[in-house]
């Protein structure tokens, strides 16, 4: 079976890095598993990719939102048996591109938010438009199943819902990252995700301000990164909150920290905060539907935006090292739920699934059923 992973990039977030921990092991349980990165760029999630000799192949256009993908996308697109889309505008060019093949080869793409920038009125015939070509909709909680077909109500009968994944040993085991410059009786708070829209690090920046005794890690980069840092020096609290930008020992990091935070106004599943409580960290999240699932019943929940609330829900944590025990116990538990091999049988059942579906509908393809 050869399948083609395409998206928009593989600039760091939670969809690529799914994909990072995805394909490697798509490849060791016999799936020919290549990516298209729409638009190339020499992040860590590539490099990654490439030493783990994954191909990672582009068609040469720079700009995302240009139509010239379509064409080179297509001429790749016809060395697979199947295409699987994520992020948008990847899901609508490989729509376009799809429609230019003489053989039609079956098209899946993963729902990785909640909500996105589309959701207006005017963008709605377009969105019910691109979905209908796709022969599944895989969606990462059953939040975001929810919230799609509320958006689009046809897509319900493409839709299935495979919950995110990680290598939990990766973050089980790591061993605590060296953070000598913090002061010893500080209490670590750590943050991982991009300085963009929907995520919300002001809201954390805030609550650390009330909190003198508290060190706030701020790990990832992105175009909010500076108006975050002129927040930080308006508050008086730069010696205390540290801007790590983009790094490869997360899990280090992770592992070093007393507290991790997932501030957002959106956010499907949350990879980073399953994450961190495979790490074995205290989680306190915002209340947002897909993430709140993830968390609700292991971490505290904070309303979006809510820096007072937030800032009392690490105190109270701080202060209990029962409490700080008991969450952090609850955390590994959860954490075992979201095991990268289970998110890797859903999806090879699946691509097996529509495969099969194909080739009894159509009866078109001998190299489809070759495959299975």
């Amino acid at each position: 079976m050869r399948v083609l992973q395409v998206i928009d990039s593989l600039a760091l977030g939670g969809a690529e890095i799914l994909l990072k921990d995805m394909v490697p092991k798509l490849r060791n349980r016999g799936i020919q598993c290549d990516v298209v990165a729409l638009v190339r760029t020499s992040s860590a999630i590539e490099d990654s990719m490439q030493r783990e000799n994954v191909a990672v192949l582009g068609t040469g256009v720079t700009k995302i939102y240009s139509p010239r993908h379509i064409r080179p996308l297509a001429r790749i697109m016809l060395q697979y048996d199947l295409c699987h889309v994520h992020l948008f505008p990847a899901q609508l060019w490989a729509c376009f591109a799809a429609a230019l093949l003489r053989e039609k080869i079956p098209l899946i793409t993963t729902e990785h938010c909640a909500w996105n920038s589309r959701r207006r009125w005017w963008f709605r015939l377009l969105d019910a438009r691109m979905y209908s070509y796709y022969d599944h909709i895989v969606c990462i909680s059953e939040a975001v199943a929810g919230e799609l077909t509320r958006w689009c109500p046809k897509t319900q009968k493409q839709i299935q819902v495979i919950p995110n994944g990680i290598p939990l040993e990766a973050f089980e085991s790591a061993k605590p990252a060296e953070l000598s410059s913090i002061q010893p009786n500080f209490t670590r708070v750590v943050v991982v995700s991009r300085f963009d829209i929907p995520k919300d690090q002001a809201t954390v920046i805030k609550a650390i301000k009330t909190i003198p005794n508290a060190h706030l890690l701020l790990v990832g980069d992105g175009p909010l990164r500076l108006q975050l840092e002129q927040l930080t020096r308006a508050l008086g609290i730069m010696d205390r909150v540290s801007f790590l930008g983009w790094r490869n020992d997360v899990a280090e990091l992770l592992k070093a920290a007393d507290i991790y935070v997932h501030s957002t106004n959106s956010d499907g599943f949350g990879i980073a905060a399953c994450e961190a409580m495979a790490a074995g960290l205290p989680i306190v999240a915002s209340n947002v539907p897909g993430l709140a699932q993830v968390v609700e019943g292991a971490g505290v929940l904070f309303p979006p935006g809510d820096d007072i609330s937030l800032a009392c829900e690490i105190r109270a944590i701080i202060t209990s090292t029962e409490r700080r025990r008991l969450m952090s116990q609850a955390s590994c538990q959860r954490a075992r739920q979201f095991s990268i091999e289970k998110t890797i049988d859903g999806h090879i059942e699946m691509y097996r699934s529509v495969l099969r579906t194909r080739v009894a509908v159509n009866g078109d393809s001998i190299r489809y059923s070759k495959k299975i």
